[in-house]
C-alpha cells in the first residue's frame, strides 16, 4: 500500500518546486501551514515526500523517531 503524502509534506514539495533558499522555503511553508516549521524538519519531512513521491512509498515508520530516541 502506498503511503500518502501528508498536508505538510504536500506544501514543502510545492514550495520546493519555486527554487526558493532554504530559509525562503521555510518561511512560505510557515505561512502555509500556520505554524513555525524549523529547518531540520523542513529538511527531514522534504527528504520523505521526494522519496514518496519517487518511489510511491516512504521509509519506514520508525524513521527518524528511532534515531532520536
Amino acid at each position: 500500500m502506498a503511503e500518502a503524502l501528508t498536508d505538510l509534506q504536500e506544501v514543502i514539495l510545492e514550495v520546493d518546486a519555486l527554487g526558493l533558499t532554504v530559509r525562503d522555503s521555510i518561511r512560505q511553508v510557515s505561512a502555509r501551514v500556520g505554524f513555525f516549521v524549523g529547518q531540520q524538519r523542513y529538511q527531514e519531512e522534504l527528504a520523505k515526500a521526494r522519496e514518496i513521491a519517487a518511489t510511491g512509498s516512504g521509509p519506514d515508520q520508525v524513521g527518524t523517531e528511532a534515531a532520536r530516541a
